[in-house]
């Protein structure tokens, strides 16, 4: 005989279809998503998604901002104010080791007293603001024209600087040009002109673009295609330290305050002026002035500390591992554990962006988590419709010839029900049960009658098969073969099914309008071949064997009202039920003769 397939090789099946369709979602799901993240969908997101990351840093000592407020305001009258003023100040900042003044001066006729200060003071930066292109394509920015101060405050000046800030799609303040250029003119941001002379380095030459890299001297910026700086906030609007315009000119501050600082000048909290920019880290909604970016990008860039994003082939490797790994992994566990394990990866991904982050690599977050998440919904979707395709099969297939606890419990006892074709070899229990005597009885009935009678004695024997555990496996005509030990194993299954023959007796008493009408059965315990049989359109679970040959040929010799059962069977119930050897007999298939015994009723004490 052919050695039986295993149950556990038939199992193996449809795990590894279902893993295999796992990883194909997976990578369906990244390939979207990496699609998404090419074409620029939803970058909006993915720019503020990143914005949580920016932590509060120590803005050091080096920077100052003396600002023009609401308090100067009320001391020095209406803004703006005479150029005098602010030579006024530059004079009480002669300590500094540099000033960028964040205001421009438009006029073409600028007070002397302004370029008298500027040119003794010989470090102030002045500011340019340049119109620049709605475009551009790769490179630094072309400036369409330029807002510069008058030609005398060049003259005396320092250098000068853009102070250009170009907001993101949403409308927040991410990164700074570094530098623009007009016509064959290089202009660095103010913010550069500040460190050229805080570090004592020259004005000249300006700055390159070279690839992903900015150069200024020894100093290497990381920036975009356009020569961006994306920058790493030292924290909300109000980090660095401040002082008022009015008590800065005033002496009310010591000028010992301003010695060697990098000071800048120019709005903050001053009601109605327009300088002001959302950032990453206006989590409180409030803005942050102008002057506050300028410190932000000259503090990021002294400390060195420099944000990159990751390419976008990066992004897309990342896209797909993150897919990829819940494909691998959700099909292969159970779905809590799959939500768990999702929740985990996740997890793990935002606290490597912190940890990257912090080292200058802005992961993004938003397009990698999306494809897991969306990759654990369709995985867990699939599951769940696999799962309900499993419990309807395993219902269709057990529901008529068991239990429903039975049902329940198959159901529950793997994730993968044994609905391949093959089969295991396990020790069970056959009985086999036969109405002696229906077709004569059922003679001289109308057909309609012997159906109403059959179905009568046939319900009963079912109800008692499936209350002591055991399985119908098929109606005989006038009988049934039940099982007992499958599809579920247990221990007692010669016991349960000798209890049930014995109940079975009992109900053909019940059944019966007369006693014209009596059970042989017959009941035999060894190994047998069980699983499903059939094609896979339609599949008949069952047992196969000399087992199920020898308990049917028991039944053929037992007289009516009489349970006959083999010896093996006989050796595991002997305590459980009162029977008698009837010797040696004869039974067709065999050339030995089969020693049977009679049960006569379940001991005392014991339940039938």
């Amino acid at each position: 005989m052919k050695q039986p397939r295993s149950h556990t090789h038939a199992k193996r099946k449809p795990a590894l279809r279902w893993r295999t369709w796992g990883l194909v979602i997976g990578l369906v799901m990244g390939l979207i998503i990496s699609l998404v993240r090419g074409g620029g969908l939803l970058s909006t997101w993915r720019l503020s998604s990143t914005d949580f990351l920016h932590g509060d840093i120590s803005p050091g000592d080096e920077i100052i901002i003396v600002t023009i407020d609401d308090a100067s305001v009320a001391q020095l009258g209406a803004w703006p104010w005479p150029h005098s003023t602010h030579a006024r100040l530059i004079e009480t900042l002669s300590q500094a080791r540099v000033i960028g003044i964040d205001i421009l001066f438009e006029e073409t006729e600028p007070d002397s007293a302004l370029v008298e200060a500027t040119t003794r003071a010989e470090n102030i930066i002045y500011p340019i603001m340049a119109v620049l292109p709605e475009q551009a394509g790769p490179g630094i920015i072309p400036a369409q024209a330029l807002i510069e101060p008058a030609l005398p405050l060049q003259a005396s000046a320092a250098g000068m600087g853009t102070v250009n800030v170009l907001p993101d799609s949403d409308g927040v303040v991410r990164r700074v040009p570094l530098a623009i250029q007009k016509d064959d003119r290089r202009i660095e941001a103010l913010s550069l002109q500040i460190l050229r002379r805080y570090l004592g380095l020259p004005f000249v030459p300006p700055g390159e673009l070279d690839g992903s890299t900015f150069v200024v001297g020894p100093i290497s910026i990381p920036v975009d295609q356009w020569g961006r700086m994306m920058i790493h906030f030292a924290g909300e609007p109000g980090t660095f330290p401040t002082v008022s315009y009015a008590d800065a000119l005033s002496g009310t501050v010591s000028p010992e305050t301003f010695r060697d600082k990098i000071v800048l000048v120019g709005q903050l909290g001053l009601t109605g002026g327009g300088d002001n920019h959302i950032a990453p880290t206006s989590h409180s909604g409030c803005p942050m002035s102008g002057v506050e970016v300028q410190a932000n990008v000259i503090h990021a860039i002294l400390k060195h500390r420099y944000l990159r994003e990751q390419s976008l082939a990066s992004d897309v490797g990342v896209i797909l591992g993150m897919a990829l790994l819940s494909g691998l992994i959700l099909p292969r566990v159970r779905p809590l554990w799959g939500l768990l394990c999702s929740l985990s990866f996740g997890m793990a991904y935002w606290l490597a962006a912190f940890v990257a982050f912090d080292r200058g690599l802005v992961l993004d977050l938003l397009y990698p988590t999306t494809a897991l998440a969306l990759s654990h919904v369709a995985i867990a979707s699939g599951r769940i419709i696999a799962e309900q395709r499993r419990r309807s099969r395993v219902t269709d297939l057990f529901g008529r010839y068991v239990s429903p606890d039975v049902v329940r419990e198959i159901l529950s006892r793997s994730e993968t029900a044994p609905l391949e074709l093959g089969g295991e070899q396990r020790e069970i229990t056959v009985l086999f049960i036969d109405v002696r005597g229906f077709t004569t009885f059922s003679e001289n009935l109308s057909p309609r009658r012997v159906v109403d009678i059959l179905n009568r004695h046939l319900a009963c024997m079912a109800e008692v098969i499936l209350e002591h555990g055991g399985m119908v496996d098929k109606f005989t005509g006038d009988g049934l073969m039940a099982l007992f030990g499958a599809p579920l194993p247990r221990r007692d299954h010669a016991i349960q099914a000798v209890r049930a023959a014995v109940a079975l007796q009992a109900c053909a008493q019940e059944v019966n309008d007369d006693d014209a009408l009596r059970y042989g059965i017959g009941i035999h315990t060894g190994e047998a071949v069980v699983g499903n049989v059939g094609s896979r359109r339609r599949l008949d679970y069952t047992a196969i064997g000399d087992t199920v040959n020898l308990s049917c040929r028991l039944e053929s010799v037992a007289a009516p009202g009489q349970i006959l059962i083999s010896r093996t069977t006989y050796e595991q119930v002997r305590g459980e039920v009162q029977a008698r050897e009837i010797g040696p007999v004869s039974v067709k298939g065999r050339h030995e003769a089969v020693v049977v015994y009679e049960v006569l009723g379940a001991r005392a004490g014991q339940v039938a």
